[in-house]
C-alpha cells in the first residue's frame, strides 16, 4: 500500500474522546490495512467492509465503534469514529 493516509478534521475530534483501548485498536487497524485491502475476507474480527453505493468502508474497533475511511486510489482518509446507528444513517 502505497497510498499516503489523511486525517479528516473530524476524526481529529473524534481521535480526543477515544478510550486508549480504542486508540491502540486505531493505530493496530492502520498497520493491518495493506493485509485488509489485500485480503479483506482472512480478517473477519476487524469486519473489514464496504459502505454499500460509496468510497467509505467501516472497520470494527469494537461491538459499539466502527472506524469510517474513505478510500481513494491515491488516498486513505480517516473519516470518523461512529457507532452502528450513525454508520448505518451515513
Amino acid at each position: 500500500m502505497a497510498s499516503p493516509i489523511y486525517f479528516a478534521s473530524r476524526f481529529s475530534k473524534s481521535w480526543k474522546n477515544l478510550t486508549q483501548k480504542q486508540k491502540d485498536r486505531v493505530i493496530e487497524i492502520i498497520l493491518a490495512l495493506p493485509d485488509l485491502l489485500d485480503h479483506p475476507h482472512r480478517h473477519s474480527g476487524y469486519g473489514f467492509r464496504k459502505l454499500h453505493g460509496s468510497t467509505f468502508y467501516e472497520v470494527r474497533l469494537d461491538l459499539r465503534w466502527r472506524l469510517i475511511l474513505r478510500i481513494d486510489v491515491d488516498e486513505i482518509i480517516l473519516f470518523d469514529v461512529m457507532n452502528h446507528d450513525q454508520v448505518k444513517r451515513l
